[in-house]
């Protein structure tokens, strides 16, 4: 008897795991993410940065000159504040990025692109374009196309997302 029990736990096990496997959003999306990220790494490896930091200083360049506030920083790239000091950390210490203390509140801080930040965008943006080539003739410009719109709409729409970070600049 009970080894009919184990038996139709593991079937019902193997049909559950078969389910998520198939079936979640997320693993797909992450399982995806790590093969993109690899991707673009890669070609950003002579430069000897990778792809999260490019996202890095990427989004605080799109703040513009006053710099990015750390907290609105950390919503529009969709990562908590912890995470987002670990990652800041080699920035800075490269001198790519600077944390200061916001001028309009003290308590508050602010991450400043340097000119070296700037300057590391543009040594990227060429070989970031090479990475966005590869995957648009992996995958097809449209269909590129529509993964980035369907990510962004995906973006938009979840708890957490953009109603948390606010239009990111």
């Amino acid at each position: 008897m009970q080894n009919n029990v184990y038996t139709v736990v593991v079937a019902d096990l193997a049909s559950k795991a078969k389910d998520i496997g198939d079936n979640c959003a997320c693993m797909k999306v992450r399982r995806t993410a790590r093969t993109l990220s690899r991707l673009y790494d890669e070609h950003l490896r002579p430069l000897g940065l990778q792809t999260s930091q490019l996202t890095v200083l990427v989004a605080v360049a799109r703040f513009g000159d006053g710099g990015a506030p750390f907290g609105r920083l950390a919503d529009a790239i969709g990562m908590d504040r912890s995470t987002l000091t670990r990652n800041l950390l080699p920035l800075e210490r490269d001198g790519l990025l600077r944390v200061a203390r916001d001028p309009d509140d003290a308590r508050q801080r602010v991450v400043l692109l340097t000119r070296d930040g700037a300057r590391m965008i543009e040594r990227a943006y060429p070989l970031w374009q090479r990475a966005q080539e590869e995957v648009a003739d992996s995958m097809g410009v449209r269909a590129t196309a529509e993964l980035a719109a369907n990510l962004e709409r995906a973006f938009d729409a979840l708890p957490g997302g953009r109603e948390k970070s606010g239009r990111a600049p």
